[in-house]
């Protein structure tokens, strides 16, 4: 070619930057990423089916469940499955996406026309954008529905024990107060409860130094029967005194016949019960009682009421204690906390760590775009395999990190909320510094 007609470097006008509109390329980029998505989704939800048969099916089959029980078991147990395919079908569908137009070289095409490898993956961050929100509603609001309502149907296709249990305990936030139930149910009336706590000011004021003289009397005369004669010789405000003295603090068993919650006063009612309470020894103060220290015989009640400054819990609170924290929406966990102030220090750690995760995990939808596409694209010749094995590693990474933040949080170590949000912003940080940095 004659030297007047070459062209040089310099001369080169480099062609602008292109942002919106791009209908035909963010149609094109969307469709290939969707089949890819959808695919994935698809093998995914297979794969967990099978596992959930695999792990479930016997259990039916051995109790002769019908075929609609056991489909509308795996329906339910569906959504809390997707809710940890989405990131990972994201991450993969993304990395595959990239990885493809990157071997065909249409990324080269498309970086060569003006377009930025960010706004290469435009409609990639929109569909994660619209997945991450998808997820947080599975998490807050459909995924504890459908948990509870699989766990309903195999308990009663299967072993009934699984709900109407012989016994089920409940130890309060504040190491207090320890429930003992037969037959918990999901309403507001419980029958058969066992209460475990120590006497309080208010428990001595409803119960034992009531206005009427002569039931003050009698119940002095059965709490004390050693020291009664004293107690009820002495004026009344130094009886007070020393009646407190002796039961603040010490153990006291209350069993109910009935006990029912009112919501609207927030009070717990015991009917036709009982109570006992027990001699002080501190190497059995948080131990199940069992009546060998016992200063006095089971004295009947007829009704006792508890306000919410002495039970604060509610029987929501009693029934979410009993599920896995991890399942929990984040808004109950909140109100839980917010609830007991008196919350010892190591169950708080563990319900704050498990809310600042819930809120980070269904932003790994958005943290697999801004790795797939810059990791994707780095070596574009690579192909899909090698695109597809990096994005399990970085999967596998991913959820490590995350677990091991998450215990070392609920252990105390860690602050709850920088181990609850530090992985996924971390990698989420770490995606957008490599899109930045790949961005020409």
């Amino acid at each position: 070619m004659d030297k007047k007609h070459q062209t040089r470097y310099e001369d080169l006008t480099l062609l602008p930057r292109r942002w919106f509109p791009l209908p035909r390329l963010d149609f094109y980029i969307l469709r290939e990423f969707l089949i890819k998505y959808s695919v994935l989704l698809l093998v995914f939800i297979i794969l967990f089916i099978l596992g959930d048969v695999y792990r479930d099916i016997s259990d039916f089959l051995e109790n002769k469940a019908s075929v609609s029980d056991i489909l509308l078991y795996l329906a339910y147990k569906q959504p809390g499955n997707i809710r940890f395919i989405l990131p990972i079908s994201m991450l993969l569908g993304c990395m595959w996406t990239m990885a493809t137009f990157g071997k065909n070289m249409e990324i080269t095409a498309m970086r060569a026309s003006g377009v930025s490898l960010f706004r290469c993956g435009g409609s990639i961050f929109v569909v994660g954008l619209a997945v991450t929100f998808i997820n947080i509603y599975f998490n807050e609001a459909l995924v504890p529905f459908t948990e509870r309502s699989a766990e309903i149907i195999r308990s009663n296709a299967t072993e009934r024990r699984r709900y109407v249990r012989g016994l089920l305990t409940y130890r309060s936030n504040d190491q207090q107060r320890h429930w003992l139930f037969n037959n918990f149910t999901t309403g507001n009336v419980q029958n058969d409860v066992t209460l475990k706590t120590f006497w309080t000011d208010g428990m001595i004021d409803s119960l034992v130094l009531v206005p009427d003289e002569a039931a003050r009397r009698r119940m002095i005369l059965e709490i004390f029967p050693g020291k009664a004669e004293r107690l009820l010789s002495l004026s009344r405000a130094e009886m007070e005194k020393q009646v407190r003295r002796e039961l603040v603090g010490r153990k006291v068993d209350f069993y109910g016949r009935e006990a029912a919650y009112d919501p609207e006063n927030e009070t717990w009612i015991f009917r036709n019960g009982n109570f006992i309470s027990y001699d002080r020894n501190d190497d059995t103060r948080f131990s199940a009682s069992t009546g060998t220290s016992a200063i006095h015989e089971q004295i009947p009640l007829t009704e006792l009421r508890f306000p919410k400054n002495e039970i604060p819990e509610a029987t929501n609170d009693i029934l979410n204690a009993v599920k896995e924290k991890d399942d929990l929406p984040t808004w109950v966990i909140w109100d839980l906390v917010q609830r007991s102030p008196n919350m010892a220090e190591r169950v708080k750690s563990i319900y704050m760590t498990v809310f600042y995760y819930r809120l980070a995990f269904p932003w790994a939808c958005f943290l697999a775009v801004f790795l797939g596409i810059p990791l994707a694209t780095k070596n574009e010749r690579t192909g899909s395999l090698l695109a597809i094995i990096t994005a399990m590693v970085i999967i596998v990474v991913y959820i490590v990190v995350a677990q091991v933040f998450l215990v070392l949080g609920k252990a105390g170590i860690l602050n709850p909320m920088f181990a609850g949000l530090a992985p996924t912003a971390a990698f989420i940080a770490c995606g957008a510094w490599r899109i930045y940095h790949d961005r020409n």
